[in-house]
């Protein structure tokens, strides 16, 4: 299987997602993450001294160097080394590119969002590489979150509170009514702190665009039942775009689109690059910038939700 390169129609809260197996376990990830796939040749393995033990080394294709991660030294599952069909998706997300090692691919499936369903239990509440599931036919899809992964193995890559973002602009930002939408609760709460302190006091965080969405439309309702406009309870929305039930694509579509809501959306999220910007344009956002870049983000909502002149 070479580049994936397949296409999906904007805001449609639909996505493909490749199946692939370590050991006897399927999981998934999404295509938007995945650059190519390839097979894996160790001779193109250059081993790195004091490295993470998850990384088998630095893997060269056609000039390019990245880290190559044995995946099932991360899921802590017994891989089939001795398997000829081995091979490697090369992702990139967060403004980097990794290589992931796993036994096999078998195929692409296209799915809604709405088949998505977030881990729940115990799950949930601890630090899992797994953010939710999906059926197809008899088969349960583990969907893994891979940037935890990296941020593991990487923790400079993760995100992580920054101090004095423009910290004079406190006050201004205190009027402010942000909705931000972010399945995973990590990163949820730390760009929630992140925002409270820069001095956005009113921000109220959803775990999906869909919690989003219905919070929009009742604020809307409220708005037209008191005969002002939804600028009294919302300035701007925040989304990200991988998320269960509704993606942050859709959700961009259906306030901008479909609602015609003349308010702010910003996407952050770690699969912005060049291909998936065309898409953030088409469906209205005002702007998007990747993970981590928490200051960047705090930047581009000053420059959307405050006042001209603020």
């Amino acid at each position: 299987m070479a580049q994936t390169n397949i296409l999906l129609e904007t805001g449609t809260n639909e996505f493909e997602i490749v199946e692939f197996y370590v050991g006897s376990q399927s999981y998934g990830v999404n295509v938007a993450k995945v650059r190519e796939i390839i097979q894996y040749n160790q001779r193109f393995v250059t081993p790195v001294p004091e490295n993470h033990p998850a990384v088998i080394g630095l893997y060269t294709l056609r000039g390019e160097t990245f880290p190559l991660i044995n995946l099932s030294s991360t899921l802590k599952t017994q891989s089939d080394e001795s398997s000829t069909r081995r091979v490697i998706m090369v992702c990139e997300f967060n403004t980097l590119v990794n290589g992931f090692l796993v036994d096999g691919v078998r195929q692409i499936h296209r799915r809604s969002w709405e088949d998505v369903k977030p881990v729940g239990g115990l799950v949930a509440q601890g630090k899992s590489t797994i953010t939710s599931t999906v059926q197809i036919d008899d088969l349960q899809m583990l969907i893994l979150d891979l940037e935890s992964i990296i941020a593991d193995i990487y923790p400079p890559s993760s995100m992580t509170p920054e101090e004095n973002v423009h910290s004079h602009m406190v006050e201004k930002r205190e009027g402010v009514k942000l909705v931000f939408a972010e399945d995973s609760s990590i990163i949820r709460d730390a760009v929630t702190n992140i925002l409270k302190k820069a001095g956005y006091i009113h921000t109220t965080a959803v775990k999906d665009g869909k919690e989003a969405y219905d919070l929009i439309v009742d604020m809307k309702a409220r708005a037209d039942r008191n005969r002002t406009t939804i600028k009294e309870y919302l300035t701007g929305v925040v989304t990200d775009i991988e998320m269960p039930r509704m993606d942050g694509l859709t959700l961009c579509k259906k306030v901008k689109v479909e609602m015609g809501l003349s308010i702010p959306v910003i996407v952050f999220s770690s699969m912005i690059n060049e291909q998936m910007a065309v898409k953030c344009r088409e469906v209205g956002a005002d702007a998007f910038t990747t993970k981590p870049r928490s200051t960047e983000l705090v930047e581009l909502i000053d420059r959307h939700f405050l006042p001209a002149g603020a």
